[in-house]
């Protein structure tokens, strides 16, 4: 007997249930969405009676739906976040993506639990610690490399979830307090206010600036693409796109583009296969390039320290389009700006294009194209664009020529859609008077016809040519006709009107055989005892309290999270950042941060694991400390 096939999921965001029909239809194997609450996302809620439409439609092709409960909660609001789960699995929802300990003590659903990235899972031991205590997936740091993620992997039985994707966060997940710090807003609380994105001053440790006004923690974009074959061969099952607050257009280009590299890779790798079913037909050419995004990275993955942080600007350039050769403002005749450029081969600019570079300054300058003079293609061209700068904000000779906005390929994008098909053969069987179905992957259906009011037909060939016909009207629905066949006698002459309406109900008919047998409530998949209730107690796997200190780094909201560290071995207290915060209980230098990304590197002034003197952030009147943690080689940030 053959050994089953891995099943490898694509993962993607869905801020709304109009962005998850998108990222289905795109080839996504699963879904994440934000329920009404005590989402990561505070700004992406969506009504559960919408999410279910979510999990239903999901399930027609085999693929999932998970709502993100990835917030801390406070005792007050337990009540609150059990009734978001409850009607998350009256839903139909597949699992919950939960960063809350507490949950798992108070009394959750039979769901399945997935550990959410803000649970700082970055080791074995922490990975095994969720493991035993009733998780079924782990979501891992995003700073592991690919080494780091095949020793976890290794060490447990659950599934691996990794990023693939996407914006990237400075600090580890579930340990930046910044926000929190500097103004009540805290993403363990869904209200992430993006401290990482603001600019600093740098001084050194005598108090020398030596950077000003620079974004000195705003990442830059994921781009894991090169790294799918290795991340599958770690033990990674599940490929994660970030971006629950993007719109469909997004989505739909960056899952199709992902599900295309997936199943390339896949074809080399026999015992893996996607989770979900049908074939996904894209009517535009996915480019992750022409999309919304800042520079890329693979971030840690090789093991490899690079500059992970582009201190120009937080915001997106785009696709590098060409360079500048010269530069003149306010020309006789024209108020705008004239910017001379050689543009890289295949590069064709639009009026209406957004265009960005940096200044003389080194600060990002964007405007809006407005008129093109030359071929636009492989050739030095004048590019006429609006403007309202000064001298300063020119571009250096040379500079690199971005493009932020590409009008063509977005309204391509709105206009063309994805189309995810399921093959489906239909029989007519005169003798049983049905229709019979079964779809490419085995599914079976039937439905009974009335043929006492039928009458037989004249011509046959051309009564069987009227069922193929109507039968291969699939538009707008997930399944494309395979086959159609005629058995038994008499052939029966069928209007085209009662067809259209069998088609109808036969599509209906598949539809829900196929979202009930992917329904967790209905097929098993999930069962009592996947909420860490009643698992083995005191399964600490080495986890010491000091482990993360200060001690509030475990994120202990409510008395029920209190409660299951204690239960295992972990004598922790409630004593949340955000809870200390707003009891003003917070006294004396506190840790904000601990950052892969180092700015010692960045600047290129590694201490190659001595320790050195801390260096000062400023952005209006707070002031931060630095530390670095060589032998770890980490940077914290601390307040000071």
């Amino acid at each position: 007997m053959e050994n089953p096939k891995r099943k490898i999921e694509l993962l993607s965001p869905a801020a709304n249930a109009e962005v998850a029909f998108a990222a289905i239809d795109a080839g996504a194997d699963a879904v994440y969405i934000g329920g009404p609450a005590f989402g990561a996302r505070a700004k992406a809620g969506n009504n559960m009676a919408d999410i279910g439409k979510v999990a239903a439609y999901a399930h027609r092709y085999g693929a999932r739906c998970f709502l993100t409960l990835n917030t801390l909660v406070y005792e007050s609001e337990m009540a609150e976040a059990l009734q978001v789960a409850r009607q998350a699995y009256e839903a139909g929802v597949d699992a919950l993506i939960i960063q809350d300990m507490g949950l798992l003590e108070a009394g959750l659903p039979p769901m399945e639990l997935h550990a959410s990235t803000q649970c700082h899972i970055a080791s074995p031991e922490k990975a095994r610690f969720l493991e035993k205590a009733g998780f079924r997936r782990l979501v891992l740091a995003r700073e592991l490399s690919i080494r780091e993620i095949d020793r976890i992997a290794s060490s447990v039985q659950c599934e691996i979830e990794c990023f693939v994707h996407g914006a990237l966060c400075v600090s580890y997940s579930g340990q930046c307090y910044m926000g929190c710090h500097m103004n009540g807003r805290s993403g363990n609380r869904g209200e992430c206010s993006q401290a990482c994105r603001l600019s600093y001053d740098l001084a050194d440790a005598q108090g020398r600036i030596l950077q000003k006004g620079r974004y000195l923690l705003s990442m830059k974009d994921l781009n894991a693409e090169e790294h799918v074959a290795d991340l599958l061969q770690a033990g990674v099952s599940c490929l994660k796109i970030e971006g629950r607050l993007k719109d469909a257009a997004y989505v739909k280009n960056v899952t199709a583009y992902y599900r295309r590299k997936i199943d390339k890779v896949l074809q080399g790798m026999p015992g893996l296969e996607p989770l979900s079913q049908g074939h996904v037909h894209a009517g535009f050419e996915p480019d992750l390039q022409k999309g919304f995004h800042r520079p890329y990275t693979s971030f840690n993955l090789s093991g490899k320290r690079e500059k992970w942080v582009v201190p120009s600007t937080p915001k997106a350039v785009g696709e590098e389009v060409g360079q500048v050769s010269s530069a003149k403002a306010s020309l006789p005749g024209y108020g705008g700006l004239c910017l001379q450029a050689r543009l890289k081969p295949g590069v064709r600019l639009l009026p209406g294009d957004g265009l960005c570079y940096l200044d003389r300054e080194g600060v990002l300058q964007g405007s809006v194209l407005e008129r093109v003079a030359g071929k636009s293609c492989g050739d030095e061209v004048s590019l006429f664009l609006s403007w309202s700068g000064k001298e300063g904000n020119l571009p250096e000779g040379k500079a690199m020529l971005y493009r932020n906005r590409n009008q063509a390929f977005e309204k391509e994008l709105q206009d063309s859609s994805c189309e995810r098909k399921i093959g489906l053969r239909i029989v007519f069987d005169a003798d049983a008077s049905c229709f019979r179905m079964e779809d490419e992957y085995g599914f079976e259906a039937s439905l009974p016809v009335d043929v006492s009011s039928l009458s037989e037909a004249r011509q046959e060939d051309t009564a069987k040519a009227g069922f193929l016909r109507q039968l291969s009207k699939l538009g707008g629905t997930a399944y494309s006709l395979l086959s159609f066949s005629y058995h038994g006698s008499p052939v029966y002459f069928m209007p085209s009107s009662l067809l259209n309406d069998y088609r109808r109900k036969l599509v209906s008919c598949m539809d829900r055989c196929r979202e009930m047998a992917f329904d967790p409530r209905i097929s098993g998949k999930n069962v009592p005892g996947t909420t860490g209730q009643g698992q083995e107690e005191d399964t600490g796997d080495g986890l010491r309290p000091e482990s993360l200190f200060p001690l509030y780094r475990w994120n202990v909201a409510n008395s029920w999270a209190a409660r299951f560290y204690q239960r295992r071995g972990l004598p922790l207290d409630v004593s949340a950042f955000e809870l200390q915060k707003e009891s003003g209980q917070l006294q004396g230098k506190r840790l904000l941060m601990v950052c892969k990304h180092c700015i010692r590197f960045q600047l290129g002034q590694c201490l190659k694991g001595d320790k050195g003197n801390e260096w000062y952030l400023y952005h209006g009147r707070d002031k931060f400390v630095l530390r670095f943690d060589c032998r770890n080689c980490r940077m914290e940030v601390w307040s000071a």
